[in-house]
């Protein structure tokens, strides 16, 4: 009989979710591995090259509040820059959620909505002065829905690590 897997469990915050956050170094954490060793690396595409990413490998949920049932994720990924610190998170959900912007909106306070150019993008700016953008694609397929976090000053961040989605 094969074990079920161990799922962990991160909650929200500020620089990421648990232990996985913007400015450490993705081999402290347990189950991080690089990128090119991860089995679902051909969900996806990523620039500027698959050294500069590192991927969650195994089940995850993240949690915004105490009680709070928990967002099942289908993939953890994190962009490091070349000093090696993780500068960008991606989140993506197992199973799309229209409430997930107001359950966001909980922990990060009121957004700025606004159309993206193939969906709608939500984004806090924290107190920590982090940038936390949910994008949900128009045609609500799960596997573009994302959460990134990032430095909101990091503008590497933002124009040079991007993930697309691969058929």
């Amino acid at each position: 009989m094969k074990a079920i897997p161990h799922q962990y469990s991160f909650r929200f915050h500020n620089l990421g979710i648990g232990d996985i956050q913007l400015g450490k170094k993705p081999e402290q954490i347990p189950g991080m591995l690089p990128f090119p060793s991860y089995t679902g690396k051909h969900y996806f595409r990523v620039y500027p090259d698959a050294a500069h990413y590192h991927a969650f490998n195994g089940s995850a949920r993240g949690t915004i509040e105490k009680d709070d049932p928990g967002i099942d994720l289908q993939h953890l990924l994190t962009g490091i820059n070349e000093n090696g610190f993780i500068n960008r998170i991606f989140l993506y959900p197992l199973v799309p959620n229209e409430q997930l912007a107001w359950r966001l909106s909980q922990l990060y306070g009121e957004p700025l909505t606004g159309k993206a150019q193939s969906g709608e993008q939500n984004t806090w700016i924290t107190e920590s002065e982090t940038e936390v953008t949910l994008f949900n694609p128009a045609d609500n397929k799960t596997a573009n829905t994302v959460i990134s976090f990032r430095f909101f000053y990091d503008f590497s961040a933002l124009k040079e690590y991007i993930i697309e989605g691969s058929t």
